[in-house]
């Protein structure tokens, strides 16, 4: 009874709180890019990209930045975002939002992968020794 319960808060805590958004998939051109250090470093750029009724809009997005390297894209690159259809100027790109949504389930997966080996080892170490 109590897993039934629990199980039904789980759903309804999710089914009220669920901020679902209507996001639009488009192709944007970076007009700028500006690079940002604190306490880690980032680099933002504004996008120019037609909206739905063919108006320009400009918003501004992080990029996917890799450490020492940086961003791989310059300005004038064309690059896919999707926008708030009730507020364009809240932008994402795509795989920036792949990255926040699967991002820690890959880090899982390639700790969980790179500890099989050392233990297959230590229990061949085991099998050997007896």
């Amino acid at each position: 009874m109590k897993y039934l319960l629990v199980i039904t808060l789980i759903f309804s805590a999710n089914y009220c709180f669920s901020q679902d958004e209507d996001f639009i998939k488009t192709e944007g051109e970076i007009t700028e890019i500006t690079f940002h250090q604190g306490k880690r470093a980032r680099e933002s750029a504004i996008i120019k990209f037609n909206l739905e009724n063919g108006t320009e809009q400009l918003g501004s997005v992080d990029l996917f930045r890799i450490p020492f390297i940086g961003s791989m894209k310059t300005v004038g690159d064309k690059i896919t975002i999707k926008y708030n259809k009730n507020n364009p100027a809240l932008l994402e790109t795509v795989f920036g939002n792949f990255l926040s949504i699967y991002g820690m389930y890959i880090l899982i997966l390639l700790g969980i992968i790179f500890s099989l080996k050392p233990i297959f080892n230590y229990k061949k170490s085991i099998n050997t020794n007896t």
